[in-house]
């Protein structure tokens, strides 16, 4: 049997199997508790699958299942690792052509049509060399991946949930439903004054009679959603490796939302989480339309050369080629889940279960596409594709619609309350789409303000940005003590 394995080491061409099962479980243990196992077995299967198909197709060319192997392995792993590589060269080559897709592409083509002569004439020892350090390297891979999953599974089996170390429980504290409601790209009062000459007065006043309390400066602590979100629901700044918004660091955001400290601390207090989101929290997928690959999966395939492809170059493809039903599927996708999140958020206003709640509301409103203008008068299709974002007018026409929906939603929520909620209404960062250049702190202006039962106030500063909101509100209405952190703000690149 010993000499049975050493000799198909040496000789098959299980490389190119081992190297998808590997991809898959270094994504699935790198982004450990966020991809169901059934989606990643999905997701394995249908790279063994294209490995199969292009080792059959190869062989027709080589008639040698080896050599077929060898040059699927390489294209295999050029659609596995191609962001990384295609990054790396962007950081070294910066602003040179030598990083943009026509060469990269074109390089990559010259490689291959060089390897496929290569391993048509490649000697027979030289290929079972090649073969069998292939073979082992996958192996070994493949038992480090192993042994550290093991590891997380002990781990996350041995861990029970506690509090978080900084609360206190707040047993005699009163318990209100909580409404924590995101405005996707809401600017705040100061930018849409300074930039878009825009008084947004006339809602704000609706907020106040409401009973609710403006934050007049509030801004964000990051410039892009899922940064701000992690450092709202931890209320604490994040430890990133870089200031580009892609890779680990974008990674280790979605794992601060999943394991907020603002949700514990909640849950821990009796509280029932509802996710209306486009996020993954813990047990509370996110309620969004799924394509064949289970969305999640995402983590696994955002740094290959096809999803690359498709985020960088699939819009312009499609515009190209006039492929309208495509064009229209990506335009509308934000309006399908924003009306999916409202009517979840409406629906659970009127449920009364027997805990407290704490609904998580996220709608993309009013960031771009304007779907609607004041009067709720759908936007011509035209006026909604990719390069649109800069209109101003149209921002705004969308933010008064986005106002009413809001308005109503709080309405509703204040009518199905038996006792009077929190509600927090937050956007993540300001307005970003600037056909000009204009100052940073632009990019962080947003709106925030909070409704509290008893209408006390004074612990609510006004001027704060978004990484102390909730330590506000755990102050003044859960007796926590939490120290208030010094405002300031990051800058994310794309």
């Amino acid at each position: 049997m010993k000499n049975g394995i050493l000799h198909s080491i040496k000789t098959k061409p299980a490389f190119v199997y081992l190297l998808s099962i590997f991809f898959v479980l270094h994504g699935f243990r790198e982004n450990f508790g966020f991809i169901p196992w059934i989606d990643a077995l999905l997701l394995m299967a249908v790279y063994l699958l294209a490995s199969v198909f292009l080792v059959s197709l190869f062989w027709l060319i080589y008639r040698n299942f080896l050599r077929a192997g060898l040059l699927a392995f390489f294209i295999m792993s050029f659609q596995f690792f191609f962001g990384t590589v295609h990054d790396n060269l962007k950081k070294i080559f910066e602003g040179s052509f030598m990083a943009k897709y026509s060469f990269v592409l074109s390089a990559a083509l010259i490689f291959f049509i060089l390897l496929v002569v290569f391993f048509k004439k490649i000697k027979e020892h030289s290929l079972l060399r090649l073969a069998t350090y292939l073979n082992s390297l996958m192996i070994v891979l493949l038992l480090v991946d192993g042994v550290l999953l093991l590891g997380k599974l002990i781990s996350k089996q041995k861990s029970l949930y506690t509090l978080p170390r900084q609360f206190t429980k707040c047993d005699g504290c009163p318990k209100p439903d909580i409404y924590f409601l995101l405005a996707d790209e809401y600017a705040g009062n100061d930018e849409l004054k300074n930039i878009f000459h825009y008084d947004n007065s006339g809602f704000e006043t609706e907020l106040k009679r409401r009973g609710f309390r403006i934050v007049n400066h509030s801004y964000s602590n990051y410039n892009y959603t899922p940064f701000s979100l992690a450092s709202i629901l931890n209320m604490n700044y994040l430890q990133l490796s870089d200031t580009n918004r892609t890779g680990t660091d974008l990674t280790y955001s979605y794992q601060q939302i999943r394991n907020s400290s603002v949700i514990h601390f909640f849950q821990a207090n009796g509280y029932k989480f509802y996710n209306f989101s486009v996020f993954d929290f813990e047990v509370q997928p996110a309620p969004v339309r799924e394509t064949f690959l289970p969305v999640k999966t995402r983590l696994i395939t955002s740094q290959t050369f096809l999803s690359r492809l498709q985020r960088d170059l699939w819009f312009k493809t499609i515009t190209v080629f006039k492929s309208k039903k495509m064009i229209r599927d990506l335009t509308y996708y934000n309006q399908i889940n924003n009306k999916r999140i409202y009517d979840l958020t409406w629906a659970c206003a009127q449920q009364r279960p027997s805990e407290p709640k704490f609904v998580y509301t996220h709608l993309m409103m009013p960031h771009y596409p304007y779907y609607y203008d004041k009067k709720g008068k759908e936007i011509p299709f035209e006026r909604l594709v990719e390069g649109n974002q800069v209109h101003k007018n149209d921002y705004i026409e969308y933010l008064q619609y986005t106002n009413k929906k809001i308005l109503e939603l709080i309405d509703h929520i204040q009518k199905s309350s038996a006792v009077r909620p929190i509600i927090v209404l937050t956007g993540d960062h300001g307005f970003r789409h600037f056909a000009e250049p204009v100052d940073r702190k632009y990019y962080f202006i947003n709106l925030s303000a909070v409704y509290f039962p008893n209408q006390d106030y004074s612990s609510v500063a006004d001027s704060t940005s978004s990484v102390n909101l909730f330590r506000y509100i755990l102050n003044s209405q859960f007796s926590q003590h939490l120290p208030v952190l010094k405002d300031s703000t990051i800058y994310l690149r794309d």
